[in-house]
């Protein structure tokens, strides 16, 4: 930690002064996430945070009462990489499977389309999503899929082909109305 401020004090300053370090402080507190050694406190978000669990380099930490805001790398760079896609959910690592394709280490950003304030992502309807919107490979073999709202999309002629326990368990053989090429 570069600095501790409280109230606009610098606390690591003055604690120097009267040579009590942070881990002083905390005594033998235990929380399970925080630890405290000298004028550290090193925060371990796979134990202190529920799933889903974020890695990367922690780079900042604000308390915005009630909240705590966590940011992890460069934000400035993904800020400005990002700010035209203001509803996005990116996929990083493992393996995902989706419709016939399976990707390994994968490298996906699903992006809204829209304008509107929430991103209408629809986990039974997507494939009609991806259909009707425009993917893209990046240079590093990952995708770039702008995905309409649901509500934008054309009206379907026959019903829902692909059922959600299909999509669980792609070893069955398909729906008798999924055209076979």
């Amino acid at each position: 930690m570069d600095r501790l401020s409280v109230l606009k004090l610098p606390v690591k300053g003055l604690l120097g002064d009267i040579h009590v370090t942070i881990a002083d402080l905390m005594g033998n507190t235990s929380v399970a996430g925080v630890e405290a050694t000298q004028n550290d406190i090193y925060l371990d978000t796979q134990k202190l945070l529920p799933a889903p669990h974020i890695r990367g380099q922690l780079t900042k930490v604000l308390i915005v009462n009630p909240d705590i805001v966590v940011n992890y790398g460069n934000e400035q760079n993904d800020v400005a990489r990002t700010e035209q896609w203001h509803n996005f959910l990116a996929l990083k690592d493992g393996t995902l499977d989706f419709g016939k394709l399976t990707m390994h280490h994968v490298d996906i950003i699903m992006i809204d389309a829209s304008k509107d304030a929430w991103f209408d992502l629809d986990l039974v309807n997507y494939q009609a999503q991806l259909v009707n919107g425009t993917t893209r490979m990046t240079p590093q073999a990952g995708l770039e899929i702008f995905m309409p709202d649901l509500d934008q999309l054309p009206p379907q002629h026959t019903p829902q082909s692909i059922s959600v326990q299909w999509l669980k368990n792609r070893n069955l053989p398909p729906p008798p109305d999924v055209p076979i090429k």
